[in-house]
């Protein structure tokens, strides 16, 4: 999980109590903190989706062999595949 990731639910969790909801405490996750280096919001994304593969497919994450412009167009390939153009 990245310090973004913890970032998020720490926000949601707080908008959350503000309604009765319940809090979030990091050192109750199951599972580390990894930062993910990317230069904008857009490769955070990008990285997200290669973990999510990578997790999906049972791969080794390992974020030292990301290519965030290889992933950016491998995404771009598969939704353009989806549009199906003729």
């Amino acid at each position: 999980m990245s310090d973004e990731v913890l970032k998020l639910l720490t926000y949601a969790a707080a908008l959350s109590n503000k309604k009765g909801g319940v809090d979030f405490n990091e050192n109750e996750v199951d599972g580390g903190v990894e930062s993910v280096c990317v230069s904008c919001e857009e490769d955070y994304f990008v990285a997200m989706a290669y973990i999510a593969e990578a997790v999906t497919f049972k791969r080794v994450i390992d974020l030292s062999l990301l290519n965030v412009q290889r992933e950016r167009e491998k995404m771009c390939d598969l939704f353009l595949q989806l549009l199906q153009f003729k």
